[in-house]
């Protein structure tokens, strides 16, 4: 059906075998000067857990991305929302409290408490089960690794399209301090503070703050005259290390923090597209809206990972608590009439145990072997009011719900090395979910009465599931290898916590091809990663566009999607102190069936009104037909078929490019200069491909200058040319809303560090 595709999968497999060649050929000729390799200088050594053991990044046959802490630093990175500019894979968006991550096109635009993700979150082995909790600001960061393509044997929780693992740093047996206070435009004030102590000889502990005072938004709202996206947070994260005997080591973690923003909430009508009423939507950050939205955050949770050294084995338990609350009021039309608005409160809550045995030594077979337990909790209570209801002769709108998820694993991985330079991995992981439901829709009618309220026909769920891993890595020389594997990933089913009578939608399951290439070269001077993959997607959850009923939230269920894509990475370090870096993706990720004849689903497209949809809206597949006369403001949903149209947040092409150039001052001193430049060839928010992202760069750069090793200070800009990218496109019945991106920023930073 796609002949072009098969033509450019055995393009792209075909590509990275020469290229092996040819790597191996140059590696080859570099292992004659290796003994040199260490005096001329190059790339730094990079140690990942992806297989939940240290090792390093080019030795495991998975698509890895790791970032630094410095990394991160000079190139004016956001641990969550900037990550893209570093990583073209990954795609970024943020609703209302929720950061909703994309990789590989593999994600999902519901952003509704209870809803995880279709990309798992960890931090420091501990899994993150709420999207509110994916928006990380801390400064005690080590390194971020993107795990690309499904990991459901080792995590396994929900990590269908891939994984971002926030690895934090450790209190070692030394004193350490960084500081940093920064002033930036929108008179904004940050301030971070790590400091590290050792307490004893056996022990350590840290302590991380971080603030933000932003009191200038980057928009203003003329209806309430107000400034909007604006963003205040403060937060502190603590660990501790204790060491009582050279086989165990017990680390504790404690984390809280606070945060009040509108960078996902203050939505406008989209320019260009016709409200309610007949008003159109500002230019920029500014909104009409009819009143001043606003989130209010608090997440926090402790952990504790015991680690044993059995001589055999490494026996690791991890157990975790965590709880976020969010408080939130906006207006869903972006206009300046009153049409839908939405307060509610939501809180999610989870406990999580995972016990896991690991193998010691070097022999040919290395094992792990594990079971996991997570238990998690989501509440909503939310009040629909405006005059999209009282039109209607409804005042309000209620809704309370509750999801309360039981979810047991057991997994194993087992690693044989079949000769010295070709290696077999294989991974199974069962998964048993329950989810338990309980919710109701109230409507309030203008006269005072109430109607009967609407609840879940059914209030159970279960899903027992089986994923699997094979992977096979062939060691072409010391410095290349090429890999091969084979992942099956499973989401589970759900609610949605929004519109608690609606039905629940099916588990989401993937079957994941890809190949693979690693490489260092020129006495360590170039690495360069190369990979091609297949995905065949069945039941892809995906949320609907303009539901009939004014804020309702509809999850379906596309029949199939299929992604196929390229991506390389590279690190260059060609002469002492300049590093060089990017990457590149190409990525096809469609709907190959959705809607049509037959259809378990028929995929939701919207119309201008005036407009109708024929036969039965929600049952048979009809396209709209436009009305006469001009546009009126709001949308119809049709439902028919968009097979072949892309998925959400999947552009074709992204790419970055950056360096850094570091010169020595003095004894101890240096001026560094970094420069990241990014690319987004443009994305679709919704599977009708109606409205869209179009291509956009965004360039960011700073200057440090550190005259002695203690003390520096940063001249730095983000989105230096001032580009606009929307990261958050929504229709409802009413109109099309959007939120903008960051706009230029530029800031001072004063540091110290001993």
């Amino acid at each position: 059906m796609y002949p072009q595709l098969t033509r450019l999968r055995a393009s792209a497999m075909t590509g990275i075998v020469g290229a092996a060649i040819l790597a191996s050929a140059s590696s080859a000729q570099a292992q004659e000067a290796s003994a040199q390799a260490e005096s001329t200088g190059g790339l730094d050594e990079i140690v990942v857990t992806a297989q939940r053991r240290e090792e390093r990044l080019q030795d495991v046959p998975i698509a890895v991305t790791a970032v630094s802490a410095a990394a991160l630093d000079t190139a004016g990175i956001d641990v969550s929302r900037d990550l893209p500019q570093l990583v073209p894979s990954v795609q970024f968006s943020r609703s209302g409290a929720s950061g909703l991550f994309f990789v590989r096109g593999v994600g999902t635009t519901n952003a509704a408490v209870g809803e995880e993700g279709a990309n798992a979150f960890y931090v420091d082995g501990v899994y993150l089960g709420d999207l509110a909790q994916t928006i990380n600001s801390f400064n005690n960061i080590e390194r971020i690794e993107v795990l690309k393509g499904p990991q459901g044997t080792l995590f396994g929780r929900n990590a269908t399209g891939g994984l971002v693992h926030v690895v934090t740093r450790e209190p070692g047996d030394e004193l350490r301090m960084d500081a940093q206070v920064s002033y930036a435009n929108y008179e904004t004030v940050d301030g971070k503070l790590y400091v590290a102590t050792p307490v004893g000889d056996n022990a350590g502990i840290d302590l991380a703050l971080t603030y933000r005072n932003q009191d200038k938004g980057w928009g203003y709202n003329p209806t309430i005259g107000r400034e909007i996206h604006v963003e205040n947070y403060w937060g502190a994260r603590s660990k501790a290390v204790v060491r009582p005997s050279d086989t165990v080591k017990l680390t504790i973690t404690g984390d809280y923090f606070k945060n009040e923003d509108n960078l996902g909430l203050a939505w406008k009508i989209k320019p260009g597209v016709i409200g309610t009423g007949g008003v159109t939507g500002p230019e920029g950050q500014d909104s009409t809206a009819d009143m001043y939205p606003i989130t209010r955050q608090k997440i926090y949770g402790t952990s504790l990972t015991a680690e044993v050294d059995l001589g055999f084995a490494t026996l690791t338990n991890i157990a975790a608590y965590r709880k976020a609350r969010n408080a939130s009021d906006f207006d869903v039309d972006g206009g300046p009439l009153p049409l839908i608005r939405i307060n509610f409160v939501s809180t999610s809550e989870t406990i999580q145990e995972e016990l896991r045995l690991a193998s010691n030594g070097s022999g040919p077979v290395s094992w792990q072997a594990g079971v996991f337990y997570l238990r998690s909790k989501a509440t909503n209570d939310s009040t629909f009011t405006g005059s999209a209801f009282t039109s209607s002769g409804v005042a309000r709108q209620y809704v309370d719900a509750e999801l309360t998820t039981d979810s047991y694993a057991g997994f194993g991985e087992v690693t044989w090395k079949v000769t010295p330079s070709t290696q077999l991995t294989g991974g199974l992981r069962y998964t048993q979910d329950r989810r338990d439901f309980d919710g109701t829709s109230t409507t309030y009618l203008l006269n005072g009465s109430a109607l009967p309220p609407a609840g879940q026909p059914i209030p159970k769920l279960k899903y027992n599931e089986w994923t699997y891993r094979l992977a096979l890595r062939q060691d072409l020389s010391q410095d290349v290898n090429l890999y091969a594997s084979v992942n099956r990933g499973f989401k589970a089913g759900s609610y949605s916590l929004q519109s608690p009578t609606n039905a629940p939608f099916r588990p989401q399951t993937i079957m994941a091809y890809e190949v693979g290439l690693k490489s260092e070269l020129f006495q360590r001077k170039l690495r360069l990663n190369l990979a091609a993959f297949h995905y065949d997607i069945d039941d892809f959850q995906v949320r609907s566009a303009a539901v009939a009923t004014p804020g309702a939230n509809l999850i379906l269920n596309a029949a199939t999607v299929k992604v196929d894509g390229i991506e390389a990475e590279f690190e260059a370090a060609p002469v002492d102190g300049l590093r060089i870096f990017g990457g590149a993706t190409y990525l096809d990720s469609r709907f190959d069936k959705f809607g049509g004849p037959g259809a378990d689903f028929q995929a939701p497209i919207v119309y201008p009104l005036p407009a109708t949809c024929p036969g039965d809206r929600f049952g048979t597949a009809n396209p709209g037909l436009l009305g006469p006369g001009p546009r009126t403001g709001g949308y119809v949903t049709c439902f028919g078929d968009a097979s072949g149209n892309a998925t959400p947040n999947s552009p074709k092409f992204a790419a970055s490019l950056g360096a850094s150039y570091s010169v020595p001052v003095g004894d101890t001193g240096k001026i560094q200069a970094t420069a990241l430049y990014s690319y987004n060839d443009g994305y679709y928010f919704e599977p009708d491909n109606v409205h869209q992202q179009d291509s956009f760069s965004l360039f960011n750069a700073s200057l440090e200058f550190w005259p002695t090793e203690t003390f520096g200070i940063s001249l730095w800009g983000k989105n230096l040319f001032n580009k606009e990218y929307i990261i958050q496109d929504l229709t409802t019945a009413t109109g099309t809303t959007e939120a903008l991106g960051a706009p230029r920023t530029y800031g001072l930073d004063f540091k110290m560090s001993f």
